[in-house]
């Protein structure tokens, strides 16, 4: 009797010290996601507007029966040089969220996909960027600084036709039209995420701010 008590116990130590082990690493995991998630916002904040002095908000306007999220951008006499929207959508498989700069006139200075978990190779497209590795330097397992920095430059192809547009250019075809946004080949749906993304909050703060 005595023995099972003594086993009973033992397990109980055990299972309370690994509870304790896997709640802490799903803490550290869970602060390790949030600080990379604040970080790609806030690299993606200058990306949009290079030109920021800095950024006010979060700020809240009216989106549908919720609230949409955006920053003021400010330029460096503290004035309002544009905005940035900070939407999502459900993809195809996953929820997408963009970042979209503004200008005070209403064209997008371009986006940032901050979210996504869509299909690898085909909805996950929307962030792929041009490899600038060669054949050489991927045998020989060598990449530059100045390698790093150019790819870390370097925008993917889809995201960079929103710049420019207003939102009568913010819909998705599947044949080419600078006008337009075209859609990832095999990946309909999440290009029409991303866009949704961009269009719906930036519908409803441009009426709201009275744009």
């Amino acid at each position: 009797m005595k023995q099972m008590v003594h086993y009973a116990l033992v397990l109980l130590i055990l299972g309370g010290t690994a509870g304790v082990g896997l709640y802490g690493v799903n803490n550290l995991t869970s602060e390790r996601i949030a600080e990379a998630m604040k970080r790609n916002l806030t690299e993606g904040q200058k990306q949009l507007f290079p030109a920021a002095a800095s950024f006010d908000g979060p700020l809240s306007f009216p989106l549908s029966s919720d609230s949409g999220t955006y920053y003021k951008v400010l330029g460096a006499d503290n004035t309002v040089i544009g905005y940035e929207l900070d939407g999502a959508v459900q993809g195809y498989q996953s929820k997408v969220r963009v970042l979209t700069g503004v200008t005070t006139n209403g064209v997008i200075t371009g986006i940032k996909v901050l979210e996504q978990a869509e299909t690898p190779g085909l909805g996950a497209e929307v962030q792929a960027v041009p490899s600038t590795r060669t054949l050489w330097s991927a045998l020989a397992g060598l990449f530059s600084e100045a390698e790093k920095e150019s790819a870390a430059a370097l925008l993917p192809p889809f995201q960079t036709q929103f710049a420019g547009k207003d939102l009568g250019g913010l819909a998705v075809v599947k044949q080419k039209d600078p006008a337009k946004i075209e859609a990832i080949s095999g990946a309909t749906i999440t290009s029409e995420a991303v866009t949704r993304a961009v269009r719906e909050p930036l519908e409803a703060f441009l009426a709201w701010n009275g744009k």
